[in-house]
């Protein structure tokens, strides 16, 4: 039988694909899979791997499902957070700003939860790995909403 912790991504999923069903049109929702897919998923394996097993910042626990120290729920869960953070985004600089901090300080709470349920050990202490989360984080949401208003506009050029 599985204890609580193990619920712990299953539910992190399901309670971002969810709202990716409900608010996302069934037109553009492929569109935003591809991008959650590679902004998302895709650079969060590379920031596991980079990050966390070559420089040893950190570490996830073995857990459920875990392949060369990724666990395979955290790209698939970070897919549809970043779904959604690009469906969201703000137009408005100011507001974009507020948002992309936002996203950025869940993210770090998130890896703080990690920390205490024992999916995930930090390599340094509390406020250093706060501060170092938080600054990759923000650079990550700012560049992937940045490369995403990029190709939209020029799709949008191009029709």
């Amino acid at each position: 039988m599985l204890d609580m912790k193990s619920w712990f991504w299953p539910l992190y999923i399901l309670v971002f694909f969810i709202p990716t069903l409900l608010f996302i049109p069934r037109r553009e929702y492929k569109g935003y899979f591809l991008y959650g897919f590679i902004l998302g998923g895709m650079v969060d394996i590379l920031t596991i791997v980079l990050l966390g097993n070559i420089l040893g910042m950190f570490m996830y626990s073995d857990g459920p499902l875990v392949v060369q120290g990724i666990p395979i729920f955290i790209p698939i869960a970070f897919t549809f957070t970043w779904m959604l953070f690009l469906y969201f985004l703000p137009v408005q600089t100011t507001f974009l700003v507020v948002y992309i901090t936002g996203f950025s300080g869940f993210a770090v709470l998130l890896g703080f939860v990690l920390q205490n349920l024992g999916y995930f050990t930090y390599s340094y202490g509390f406020t250093l790995s706060a501060f170092i989360n938080f600054i990759s984080f923000l650079l990550w949401f700012s560049l992937s909403a940045w490369i995403y208003r990029r190709n939209e506009l020029k799709r949008q050029i191009i029709k």
